[in-house]
């Protein structure tokens, strides 16, 4: 069996690596954290809640057992985050 030269590999090599980094780009992104209370401890079950600001789309997630939650597939912008739990006061960040 013969295996084409390096010279023409390496061209090739490089235009299919520019046309596959085209459909890695994208314009939406994911808001994860952990949530904790102030001794550090997680918090297990809080809502979090994501408002984009512009659009006005609202979605929500509950954290895991780790106190981890994810909201992934989100457009691109700015973002206000509510964490609530019950015995616990709202938390709310801002231009996220």
């Amino acid at each position: 069996m013969r295996f084409p030269k390096a010279s023409f590999l390496a061209p090739l090599l490089a235009t299919l690596l520019m046309t596959m980094s085209g459909y890695a780009q994208s314009v939406r992104g994911t808001i994860l954290g952990t949530i904790t209370d102030e001794s550090g401890a997680v918090i297990r079950g809080a809502k979090v809640t994501v408002h984009h600001v512009s659009t006005g789309l609202v979605r929500s997630e509950m954290s895991n057992d780790g106190g981890e939650y994810s909201l992934p597939q989100l457009p691109v912008g700015l973002y206000t985050v509510d964490v609530e739990q019950t015995g616990f006061k709202k938390a709310e960040r801002t231009n996220v």
